[in-house]
C-alpha cells in the first residue's frame, strides 16, 4: 500500500512538472500587455485601422473630382493625316462627272491645350463634402468598436483563463487532501480501526481527484489557446499569465439611470446608428437635386499648329497664337424622369424613416443591457457573498467530519459527502468571482466605457487611441 501510494505522488508530481517547466520557459503575460498585443495583432481590428487609412486619400479625391473645377492639361498631341476627295461628283443638273484632281492630300497639326470644367447642381458640392465626411466619421466609429469589443474580449478571455488556473491549481490543493485522508484511513486500517473498503475508497478518491486535476489542466491549456488566437500573435511562445487582483466590489453604489445617461453619449453602437441617420437624411436632400437646376461652366486655352504635309509635325513653338473658348450651359431636368425621380425621392425618405426607427430601438435596446446587466452583477454579486460564506461553513463542517473520523464516530462515506461537498463549494466560489468579473465586463461592454471603481489595469473602452 505504501509503494502504491508513493508511484501515484510520484505520478502527480510527473504531471505538475512540466507544468511548471513550460511555465518557466512562457512569455510572462499581464493583462496590460495582453491588450497591448491586440491591439498590434488582431486581425479584426487591424482590418478595422487599415479602413482608415482611406480617410484622408477618399477626402482628396472628393475635393479634385467633385468639388474643384476638373483640370486637363494635354502637352503635346500631334499627327499625321492624309484626305482622299471623292473621285464622283455632281453638275448643276445632277449629272455625275469625274473629280480631275483626286488625288491625296496630306497635312499635319500639333495642338497644346488647358481645360477647366465646372458642373454646379444643387447643393450637390456641398453633399459630396458632407457625404464623404459622413462616411469617415462611419470608419472612425467603426475603428473604435472593433477597439471596444477587442478590449472586453481579451479581458474576458484573459480572466477565463485565470478562472480556469485557479481551478487547477485548487485541484492540486485537492489532491493534496485526498491524499491525507487516505494517510489517515491506512493508519487507521493498520490499527484495525478501519476496513480494507474504506482503504480502497480512499485510494479510488485520490486517483479521481488525480483524473480531474489532468481534465482541468487540458480545461487551462485551452482556455490559453484561446486567448493566444485573439492576441493575434503569429510569434508568441507558450504564455504564462501574471497574477491580477480581480476588480470585486459591491456594486450597490451604481446607479442605473446614470449608466444609462453615459451609454447613450458614448456607445460606439448607438454612436453608429446615428451616423446611418444622418447618412440617410443626406441621401434625401441628393435624391433632391435632381428637381434643381444645373450649371455648366468650361473654358479652353489652346494653341494649335497646322500646314501642309509634314510642315507642322512634332511643332512645339509658340509661333501660333492662343485659342480661348469658353461654355455657359442652363439646363432644367425637372421633367425629365420625373416619376422616376419622385420615386428615388420617396425611397430615400423611407430609408430615412426606418433609420430614424432602427436609432430608437438601438437606444432602448442599450437602456435595457445596461440595467439588465446591472442587475446580473448585483446578483452576482450577492451570489459571490453566499458563496464566501457557504465555504466558512463547508471548512469548518470538514474541520470537525475528519476530527469524528479519526476518533470514529463518523464512517468513511460521511466523510467523503463532507469533502466533497467542501470541494463543490471551493469550486463555487472560484466560479463565482469570475462571474462577476464577467457581469462587469458586460456592464462596461453595454455602457461603452469603464465603470469599476479599480482593479483591472485595462485602458479606458471606446476611446479610439491605439
Amino acid at each position: 500500500m505504501k509503494l502504491k501510494t508513493t508511484v501515484l505522488a510520484a505520478g502527480l508530481v510527473l504531471v505538475g512538472g512540466p507544468v511548471q517547466a513550460q511555465e518557466a520557459d512562457s512569455l510572462r503575460l499581464t493583462l496590460s500587455s495582453a491588450l497591448d498585443i491586440a491591439v498590434g495583432g488582431n486581425p479584426a481590428y487591424r482590418r478595422a485601422t487599415n479602413a482608415m487609412l482611406l480617410n484622408g486619400t477618399e477626402m482628396r479625391a472628393t475635393w479634385l473630382d467633385e468639388i474643384l473645377p476638373r483640370a486637363t492639361l494635354t502637352l503635346f498631341n500631334t499627327n499625321f493625316t492624309g484626305n482622299l476627295p471623292a473621285r464622283t461628283s455632281q453638275d448643276n443638273f445632277g449629272n455625275p462627272i469625274e473629280n480631275p484632281s483626286a488625288e491625296w492630300n496630306y497635312f499635319s497639326a500639333t495642338r497644346q491645350s488647358l481645360n477647366l470644367s465646372w458642373t454646379v447642381r444643387g447643393r450637390a458640392l456641398l453633399q459630396a463634402h458632407r457625404r464623404q465626411t459622413l462616411t469617415n466619421e462611419g470608419r472612425e466609429i467603426g475603428e473604435v468598436l472593433a477597439l471596444t469589443d477587442l478590449q472586453v474580449t481579451v479581458q474576458r478571455l484573459y480572466m477565463d483563463a485565470l478562472e480556469q488556473r485557479e481551478l487547477m491549481e485548487t485541484e492540486d490543493e485537492l489532491v493534496a487532501a485526498r491524499q491525507i485522508d487516505l494517510d489517515v484511513t491506512e493508519r487507521l486500517f493498520s490499527l484495525a480501526l478501519r476496513t480494507r473498503v474504506d482503504v480502497l475508497l480512499a485510494e479510488l478518491d485520490v486517483e479521481q481527484q488525480a483524473l480531474r486535476r489532468r481534465q482541468q489542466q487540458a480545461t487551462y491549456e485551452r482556455a490559453l489557446l484561446a486567448l493566444r488566437t485573439q492576441l493575434g500573435g503569429d510569434e508568441m511562445g507558450p504564455l504564462a499569465l501574471a497574477e491580477e487582483d480581480l476588480p470585486l466590489f459591491d456594486p450597490s453604489g451604481l446607479d442605473a439611470s446614470a449608466l444609462v445617461g453615459s451609454a447613450l453619449g458614448v456607445n460606439p453602437s448607438l454612436r453608429q446608428a446615428g451616423t446611418t441617420v444622418r447618412s440617410a437624411a443626406l441621401g434625401v436632400a441628393e435624391a433632391k437635386n435632381a428637381w434643381w437646376p444645373s450649371v455648366s461652366m468650361g473654358i479652353q486655352v489652346s494653341r494649335r499648329a497646322q500646314l501642309p504635309r509634314g510642315g507642322s509635325l512634332f511643332d512645339v513653338s509658340f509661333d501660333e497664337s492662343l485659342d480661348s473658348n469658353f461654355q455657359l450651359t442652363f439646363s432644367v431636368p425637372m421633367f425629365n424622369n420625373f416619376f422616376q425621380s419622385q420615386l428615388a425621392i420617396d425611397r430615400a425618405a423611407v430609408q430615412l424613416d426606418n433609420d430614424r426607427e432602427a436609432e430608437r430601438e438601438a437606444r432602448l435596446n442599450i437602456e435595457e443591457s445596461v440595467r439588465s446587466a446591472l442587475l446580473e452583477l448585483s446578483n452576482q454579486w450577492e451570489s459571490l457573498r453566499l458563496a464566501e460564506r457557504s465555504q466558512q461553513i463547508a471548512d469548518e463542517a470538514l474541520r470537525l467530519a475528519r476530527g469524528e473520523y479519526r476518533i470514529g464516530t463518523r464512517t468513511f462515506e460521511e466523510l467523503r459527502s463532507s469533502f466533497v461537498s467542501e470541494a463543490d463549494i471551493r469550486r463555487q466560489v472560484i466560479t463565482s468571482r469570475h462571474s462577476f468579473v464577467d457581469a462587469l465586463l458586460s456592464l462596461e461592454e453595454a455602457v461603452g466605457t469603464r465603470v469599476r471603481g479599480g482593479g483591472l489595469p485595462a485602458p479606458a473602452l471606446g476611446n479610439g487611441t491605439r
